[in-house]
């Protein structure tokens, strides 16, 4: 039955992947710009129309959109996303050494966000009126406002400039023999942030999720039948936790796009941070790649919050059979 989902999922997963392939392929490509001014910028007038023909010849800029699209998702294929016009290194040698920090700070900060979340949206979901259940509500509109770039400067004035407890940008010393430590150091104020990011709205999603679990009319009846306690608990913390899964597979996307942002002030050397320079340099494969990669992370995380809201929902189990 799960097997079934999953490659019903999967299926999915390519279709959205296809199309967004032929989208971003067909933005990209109509957007200004050639190789010839990512590889000179401001030099790049300075050619004459011969060799501007010539080095977009090269990189096959001179056949129509169709054929080229065609040739792309054919080296797709293969593992062949193309050349780098910046680097001239191969886009999956670049996203190789790209994509596991981004996995470190998404891993890191959904791990975080989902365990503070759940402790605190429970915690004042079950202490209707008391001064925590106050703070999250207060707080989810405060955290929520206040802009991540912001935030993210806030930090690296204190942490960083003021009191130099954690370095502001990279994700090792330059030395580079820091080891695990160093890079727990680098990480911190960017998972941080994050986490503040987002963690005010999931609690007090929970918060809410579980109030109405409360006024329901089954927990009503359990408590007039004498229902123990812990038990009901139990009961409404399981039918809390769905919701809350189904919501956090929602927002996945959003993570991934509030990753340039944190990459970008962090100076974290993610697929955000890659995106950012390569669309600042005209850098079309190398930001096509990366389009393409965060696509498949998004699919995949989404696939695995729904196989979990599966498992723990019988009732999805029951539509899904």
């Amino acid at each position: 039955m799960i097997s079934r989902f999953v490659i019903k999922r999967v299926f999915q997963g390519i279709l959205v992947i296809f199309f967004l392939s032929i989208l971003s392929f067909a933005i990209i490509n109509a957007a200004p710009g050639d190789p010839a001014t990512a590889l000179y910028g401001p030099m790049a007038d300075r050619l004459t129309s011969e060799e501007r023909v010539r080095i977009n010849k090269n990189y096959g800029i001179d056949k129509p959109v169709t054929e080229r699209y065609i040739k792309w998702s054919t080296n797709m294929l293969k593992g062949d996303l193309g050349i780098s016009y910046l680097e001239g290194r191969k886009v999956t040698d670049i996203l190789k050494e790209r994509v596991p920090n981004t996995l470190i700070l998404f891993i890191s900060s959904i791990m975080l966000i989902t365990i503070f979340s759940l402790s605190l949206g429970l915690k004042a979901g079950f202490n209707e009126g008391s001064l925590l259940d106050k703070f999250v509500s207060a707080m989810s509109v405060t955290f929520y406002s206040i802009p991540t770039f912001w935030l993210g400067l806030i930090f690296i004035f204190i942490f960083s400039v003021h009191m130099g407890i954690f370095p502001s940008s990279g994700i090792k010393s330059i030395d580079g023999q820091g080891g695990f430590l160093d890079i727990l150091k680098h990480l911190f104020m960017p998972v941080v942030v994050t986490v503040i990011a987002h963690v005010s709205a999931y609690a007090r999603f929970v918060q809410e999720k579980v109030k109405e679990e409360i006024n329901s009319e089954y927990v009503t009846a359990a408590i007039a039948n004498g229902m123990d306690k812990k038990k009901l608990m139990r009961g409404i913390t399981k039918n809390a936790l769905i919701p809350f899964i189904n919501y956090l597979g929602i927002t996945i996307p959003s993570f991934f796009g509030g990753s340039v942002m944190i990459e970008t002030v962090f100076s974290w050397p993610g697929l955000g941070m890659l995106s950012v320079k390569a669309a600042n340099s005209n850098d079309y494969p190398l930001l096509m790649g990366t389009i393409f990669i965060t696509g498949i992370l998004v699919i995949v995380s989404i696939m695995i919050i729904d196989i979990l809201e599966l498992i723990l929902n019988p009732s999805l189990r029951r539509q899904v059979n």
